[in-house]
């Protein structure tokens, strides 16, 4: 016969396990994703960075993307899907090297956790940016490079204020728990010091098909 104390302990650990599975926001057991307004949106960036393990860096002074919010409310991790995504050429690397980077889409939007507060003070919601495929293709004194890159990055969308257009979408390592994108299909002499990893730095401004940002809230 089992006895009341491991019985509780049982429930206590289950309880626990729901709590740490859920978005960090207070939420209702119905609790959803909203994105307002909902539909197609558009996001530019100034320099962006793409840095491999080793610390080369290729930096594309302009990015622009966009995509599109179908549904919501959503249960969510997926709140919206990225179906074009472009940098501008040539973007510049080490050993005096021009790069020209082709996206494969779509990529996926997704939310993990929701806050008060953020840059606008209007929410902040934390995720990343999944199903990544880009070519990158080069030329450098050590010769033509080309490889790709394929996986996920940690984000976070900042709520624009109340009404208005300066929503962003921030791209950068987290703190703890990074995600790292994996290089891979190496070809030409030029790759002989790319890394096996690489992470990505841009902020992006988004907005709506309709002039102001989306708004993302969880409850």
């Amino acid at each position: 016969m089992l006895k009341k104390t491991s019985v509780l302990t049982a429930v206590g650990a289950a309880a626990a396990a729901v709590a740490l599975a859920a978005p960090s926001a207070m939420a209702g057991p119905t609790a959803a994703w909203t994105v307002t307004p909902t539909g197609a949106f558009t996001g530019t960036a100034g320099e962006t960075a793409l840095t491999d393990n080793i610390g080369n860096q290729i930096k594309c002074a302009t990015a622009s993307a966009s995509g599109n919010a179908p549904t919501s409310p959503t249960a969510g991790p997926q709140l919206a899907s990225i179906t074009a995504a472009a940098f501008n050429a040539p973007c510049v690397g080490p050993f005096s090297s021009t790069w020209t980077i082709s996206t494969t889409t779509p990529w996926t939007l997704n939310g993990t956790s929701y806050a008060a507060g953020g840059t606008n003070g209007t929410g902040v919601t934390t995720g990343n940016i999944g199903s990544i495929s880009a070519t990158v293709s080069g030329t450098s004194v050590l010769g033509a490079c080309t490889f790709k890159v394929t996986g996920s990055v940690n984000a976070k969308y900042n709520n624009p204020s109340s009404g208005g257009s300066n929503g962003t979408l921030d791209v950068a390592p987290a703190a703890t728990s990074p995600l790292l994108l994996t290089i891979g299909s190496k070809t030409g002499p030029g790759c002989g010091i790319v890394g096996a990893t690489a992470t990505f730095k841009g902020s992006y401004s988004i907005k709506h098909s309709s002039g102001v940002s989306p708004v993302i809230s969880y409850s």
